[in-house]
């Protein structure tokens, strides 16, 4: 019963997170703009869907709402707010959050339209680009932390959130975050010009599923960057809970925003940045914080 009662209660989260997020995001565009993938597809029902794979196509979405789900669960909201505190609780949620990379594969491919299977290959391109330096991201907090749990991640920020500590680790996160929930200026993937890749294949309840799972891993990656760098649930005066979802939504706000300064990008300037930029700054950032160590600087230190 107690597992019952957790998986609802992360489910619920999920579900209402997704939604606060979908609002968010439409609030922070100008009307008639297009406000990211999980936006309303243009839908085009026919023969190209008729000869979609009966499986893989209707799978997909199930898949990446999977993954989101079972990321919900190491994030903490609060004292006892969890759905698990896993002690590889970080390494647990990188590998979870990447099914919906897996689900718009699937729905590509399995779609067996031109457009939905270009889009298939550029999200594992936009996988391939983000990976290396968000994983390098999240070296730099668990090296000071000491600890892949979400929840002693937050315990050790109790005197000094990491956000001051890594300021070019949290740059890190929010770009490769963007890249990551496929925000702008990283939409390549859901672009018109590509009928919207997987979404333009899919309708009804798939389209639901896609809807909450696209806006729940934006929902996601802003309320791990609020575990990891700006000290999750904690905070004076307010519940845990409130200042959670405060950093989260917070977070998500000024990703959005920044993400609409920068002109769209195409999957080869992704990769271009990701490799040429990102990923020498956070080996730099994962240098800088060995030295922090070394000097006793931070809550690893001895």
């Amino acid at each position: 019963m107690g597992m019952i009662a957790t998986a609802a209660a992360v489910a619920a989260t999920l579900i209402v997170g997704a939604i606060l997020a979908w609002a968010v995001e439409r609030a922070l565009v100008r009307s008639g703009e297009e406000a990211g993938p999980a936006r309303t597809a243009q839908l085009r029902h026919g023969l190209d869907v008729l000869n979609a794979d009966r499986w893989l196509l209707p799978a997909a979405p199930i898949v990446a709402l999977g993954g989101v789900t079972l990321g919900m669960v190491v994030v903490p909201f609060g004292g006892g707010l969890i759905g698990r505190d896993l002690g590889i609780g970080v390494f647990y949620f990188i590998v979870v959050i990447d099914f919906v990379v897996l689900g718009v594969a699937l729905g590509g491919w399995g779609a067996n339209m031109t457009d939905a299977v270009d889009a298939c290959y550029r999200i594992v391109a936009q996988l391939v680009a983000y990976v290396v330096p968000l994983g390098l991201a999240y070296v730099g907090v668990i090296m000071m932390a000491r600890s892949l749990s979400t929840v002693t991640i937050v315990a050790a920020q109790s005197g000094l959130w990491f956000i001051v500590l890594q300021p070019v680790g949290f740059a890190l996160y929010l770009v490769t975050g963007l890249m990551q929930s496929y925000r702008a200026p990283f939409l390549e993937p859901f672009a018109a010009s590509i009928g919207g890749g997987v979404l333009g294949a899919s309708g009804g309840w798939s389209a639901v599923l896609w809807r909450i799972a696209l806006s729940g891993v934006l929902f996601l990656v802003a309320a791990m960057g609020a575990v990891l760098y700006l000290g999750g649930p904690d905070g004076p005066w307010l519940p845990g809970w409130a200042w959670m979802l405060l950093k989260t939504f917070g977070l998500m706000g000024l990703m959005l925003w920044l993400g609409r300064r920068v002109r769209p990008l195409s999957t080869a300037q992704m990769l271009a940045l990701s490799w040429k930029l990102l990923t020498p700054l956070g080996l730099l950032n994962v240098l800088l914080v060995g030295g922090l160590i070394l000097l006793g600087i931070g809550p690893s230190a001895p």
